[in-house]
C-alpha cells in the first residue's frame, strides 16, 4: 500500500496554514480599512455639523446685532463665504403689532450655516421682540403731574395738533390753572420764530384758551406710567436700561444722546446743548432739580422725576437765556424761577428720539429657537 511521504505532508499542511494566516490578514487589514473609514466618515460629518451650526450662530449674531443699532429697520438678507470655515445667509422677516396700545415689533431670525465642503447645512430660527422704552410721547410742551409755580417768565411754544387735528396743546396738567397767578405765555411756532409771541399769543395774562388744558378727566395719574408703561414703583427697571447714569451733568454737551438717567441734581454748562435734532436725549432727573446756565439747553425729552405722590416740588432754575425743544414733564409739581424759560414743543426732536436705536430694546421670545 502507498504512503505518502511524511515531509511532503507536513510542507503541504504549512502552506495551507500559511495561505490561511494570509487570508486571516487580509481580511483583518480590510476590515480594519473599513472601520477607520467609517470613523473618518463619522469624524467628518461631526465636524462638518459643527462647523455648520458655529456658522449658523454667527450668521445669527451678527444679525441680532445689526437688528440691535437698527431695531426699526428692515435689513437686507446677510451672506458671508469665510475661507477655510464655511458660510451662512442670514435674513430677518419682521410683523409691526400693537399690544394695549402700544407699538412693538414681532421679527424671525432665519439662519443657515453651511460647511466648508457643502456637506453639511444648519437651519435654525428664533424670534425676537423689538420695544421702545418710552411707549407714549408727549403731546404738550409742559405736562404736569400736580401743580405749577412760575416765578420767571416762562415761554410755551404749542404743539398745534396736541388737542386733536388743529388744536393747539401747550399745556396739560392735572392741576387747576389761575393764569392770572403765573407768568406765562404761549403761542404758535409761527408767531415765535417771526417773534410774535408777545403781540399773538394763544394764552397770557387774564386770556387763557383751549391750547391750556388743566385738570382734564383723562389725565392719568402716574405720568411715568404714561411715557413708560411701567409704574412709577417699578422705576428702576428703566434706570437700569439707561444708556448712562451719572450724578452731575456737566459733562454732557451736543454729543449726549440716549438714555440718561441723573441721580440727584442736574447743572447744565454755560454756552452747552445737551442733544441734537437728529440724536436727541431723553434727560430724566430723579429727585433732583435742573439748573441751566447761560445759553443752555436741551433737545430731547426732560422728565423731573420725584417719587409718587412726594410733596416737593421739582425745582428749576434759569441763570440766563435757555430753551428745551423737544418736551418738559413733571411727575409731581414742578417750580420755576429766576431767568425766562422757553418751552418749544419739536415733534421731530420727539419723533426722532422714538425712532433712535436708544429708544429700542431687544428680547429673545423664550423657546422660540429652533433647528429643525
Amino acid at each position: 500500500m502507498f504512503k505518502p511521504n511524511r515531509a511532503k505532508q507536513q510542507g503541504a499542511m504549512m502552506l495551507i496554514t500559511v495561505t490561511l494566516l494570509l487570508l486571516l490578514t487580509s481580511t483583518i487589514i480590510v476590515y480594519s480599512a473599513r472601520v477607520s473609514l467609517v470613523k473618518h466618515r463619522v469624524s467628518l460629518n461631526t465636524q462638518n455639523k459643527v462647523t455648520a451650526e458655529n456658522m449658523a450662530a454667527l450668521g445669527n449674531f451678527r444679525l441680532l446685532s445689526q437688528i440691535s443699532q437698527q431695531p426699526q429697520q428692515e435689513l437686507p438678507k446677510l451672506n458671508m463665504l469665510i475661507e477655510g470655515q464655511g458660510q451662512y445667509s442670514a435674513e430677518m422677516k419682521s410683523l409691526q403689532t400693537e399690544r394695549f396700545s402700544h407699538q412693538m415689533r414681532v421679527i424671525k431670525i432665519s439662519t443657515t450655516g453651511t460647511s466648508e465642503d457643502h456637506l453639511a447645512n444648519i437651519e435654525v430660527s428664533q424670534h425676537i421682540i423689538a420695544y421702545p422704552l418710552i411707549r407714549s410721547l408727549p403731546k404738550a410742551a409742559l405736562i404736569v403731574g400736580k401743580s405749577i409755580s412760575i416765578e420767571n417768565k416762562l415761554k410755551l411754544i404749542a404743539n398745534p395738533n396736541g388737542a386733536g387735528i388743529g388744536l393747539p396743546l401747550s399745556l396739560w396738567t392735572s392741576d387747576k390753572i389761575d393764569i392770572t397767578t403765573l407768568d406765562l405765555i404761549t403761542c404758535q411756532l409761527y408767531e415765535y420764530i417771526n417773534g410774535e409771541c408777545e403781540s399773538s399769543p394763544l394764552s397770557k395774562g387774564q386770556q387763557k384758551n383751549g391750547d391750556i388744558v388743566d385738570n382734564p378727566k383723562d389725565f392719568p395719574k402716574d405720568i411715568f406710567a404714561y411715557l413708560t408703561n411701567l409704574p412709577v414703583k417699578y422705576r428702576t427697571q428703566l434706570l437700569d436700561e439707561a444708556d448712562k447714569v451719572i450724578s452731575h451733568c456737566e459733562d454732557l454737551n451736543n454729543l449726549s444722546s440716549g438714555l440718561i438717567w441723573v441721580k440727584g441734581d442736574c447743572k447744565l454748562s454755560k454756552e452747552t446743548t445737551v442733544g441734537t435734532t437728529e440724536r436727541p436725549v431723553m434727560l430724566i432727573i430723579a429727585n433732583g432739580n435742573l439748573v441751566f446756565s447761560e445759553n443752555s439747553g436741551v433737545q430731547g425729552i426732560v422728565l423731573m422725576l420725584k417719587p409718587f405722590d412726594s410733596i416737593l416740588a421739582a425745582h428749576i432754575e434759569v441763570n440766563g437765556p435757555a430753551l428745551i425743544e423737544g418736551a418738559l414733564i413733571a411727575s409731581e409739581s414742578i417750580s420755576f424761577n429766576n431767568l425766562p424759560l422757553t418751552i418749544k414743543y419739536d415733534a421731530v426732536v420727539l419723533d426722532n428720539f422714538r425712532q433712535s436705536p436708544s429708544n429700542w430694546r431687544i428680547a429673545l421670545v423664550p423657546n422660540s429657537w429652533r433647528n429643525f
